[in-house]
């Protein structure tokens, strides 16, 4: 499938469709989107790819904790960098490929590698008590794609480690995550994810390979749910 004939395009056009109707007008905040998926009858996911590809179409506005308004009836851009893959499509591949090393990780990471990761672990709960926001975001991010990069690293497979890279660059990466991780409330930055980490590294260093991959799983089903 085409990004042209992505589903969230479709959704984002037939809002506009609205605004350029009347029904939502130019300075008003658009419906929510738990109300836009059940009169729509798509996900909240697509709803939320849709919000950011009005952004980028100058349409709409995204506004930190307050939500989404509508800034312009008539599109003002052509977004040139949509990728080709969704961050909800890469972090369900994350949660497949993650998971797994995550068991791994349980069987074959040494003593060094565990210890690095409670460094990683300690960081993130360092960053949480930061108080230029800008440190705080960099140092959470940081060790968050360190702890993940040290459980890929427990596999000693050249393969896998690789493709978790590139996994994670395009997870983290280009305008509709930043968007949509905006809208979320940049919740790796408040560290909410603390906890899901924690519970990894510790089935980990139980050497406890069914429950580091359960708990990897829920800490990426959390990602799903509160970003994507």
């Amino acid at each position: 499938m085409s990004v042209s004939e992505r589903l969230y395009i479709k959704v984002a056009t037939d809002i506009l469709q609205q605004i350029q109707n009347d029904p939502i007008q130019v300075g008003e905040r658009i419906p929510p989107e738990r109300k836009l998926s059940d009169d729509m009858g798509v996900s909240r996911t697509v709803i939320r790819e849709a919000m950011v590809y009005l952004e980028l179409l100058g349409v709409a506005e995204i506004r930190k904790g307050s939500g989404v308004y509508v800034i312009s009836d008539k599109p003002l851009n052509l977004p040139t960098d949509l990728p080709d893959i969704t961050p909800y499509e890469v972090t369900e591949a994350r949660r497949a490929v993650e998971s797994q090393l995550a068991a791994i990780a349980a069987e074959k990471a040494s003593d060094l590698l565990i210890d690095e990761l409670e460094q990683c672990l300690i960081l993130m709960e360092a960053a949480k008590r930061f108080s230029r926001p800008d440190l705080r975001k960099s140092a959470s991010v940081d060790a968050d794609m360190q702890f993940h990069a040290l459980i890929a690293q427990a596999s000693d497979n050249p393969m896998l480690i690789k493709f978790h890279k590139e996994l994670m660059q395009n997870h983290m990466g280009g305008k509709m995550w930043e968007r949509l991780n905006i809208m979320a409330g940049e919740p790796a930055e408040r560290g909410i994810w603390a906890d899901d980490h924690r519970r990894i590294f510790e089935a980990i260093k139980a050497r406890d390979p069914q429950r580091a991959f359960q708990a990897m799983q829920q800490h990426l089903d959390n990602v799903i749910c509160e970003i994507t």
